[in-house]
């Protein structure tokens, strides 16, 4: 894990990583565990850089009432809007955050952006309380977190296959690298995937 940023180099610098966890200079994204929320951020930011999106952070609405971390777009997916949550030791402070925070970016005017997917990348802690089947317990609450992302017409960053989920299951994705397999039919299975959902976003009162 890394503990601590020397800021000069690449964000994972001073982390461990076994050559087979490199791809083209990017480390998987399960290779190493941040502390920080922005060490993590910075990872996705070059991890999209490096396979040709072109990439925005710290996005403000046209009435500067909310900051999206980061905004990505390819020209074979489309624009995609990502908020990145370090959810430490599953506290439910930092969910509901998460939830709440795209729930009101997504409800706003970005003028220079024309969103087509919103989605909330939770940095799990590697290390969590001592829980019995802890594997299991990790997996439990990252597909019930999934699930509901899913219910709200959202997506949620697998750290484990690099790509963005929009389904219960993970078999609607748009991949962070190489974006340019995907197909007009891809496109197309996610967003009706995510018209199908019962949850009607233009409904959605954001808080003052």
């Amino acid at each position: 894990m890394i503990r601590r940023h020397n800021r000069e180099g690449p964000v994972w610098e001073d982390a461990e990583i076994d050559e087979s966890d490199m791809i083209n200079g990017v480390p998987h994204l399960t290779a190493v565990e941040y502390e920080r929320e922005q060490e993590f951020k910075q990872h996705i930011i070059s991890l999209l850089k490096a396979h040709d999106w072109n990439v925005d952070t710290e996005v403000l609405d046209d009435e500067r009432r909310g900051r999206v971390d980061i905004v990505a777009e390819h020209p074979a997916v489309g624009c995609v809007a990502i908020e990145v949550k370090r959810t430490r030791n599953y506290t439910t402070r930092h969910i509901a955050e998460g939830f709440a925070q795209i729930l009101n970016y997504r409800s706003y005017t970005y003028s220079d952006h024309d969103i087509d997917y919103w989605a909330l990348a939770p940095g799990f802690d590697g290390e969590i309380r001592p829980y019995r089947n802890r594997k299991k317990r990790h997996m439990q609450v990252r597909n019930m977190f999934r699930r509901t992302l899913a219910e709200l017409k959202l997506g949620m960053l697998s750290r484990r296959r690099e790509a963005i989920a929009f389904g219960k299951q993970l078999d609607w994705c748009i991949p962070l690298r190489d974006p340019e397999t995907m197909t007009e039919d891809d496109l197309d299975t996610i967003n009706e995937k995510i018209a199908s959902r019962e949850w009607d976003a233009s409904e959605y009162d954001p808080r003052e």
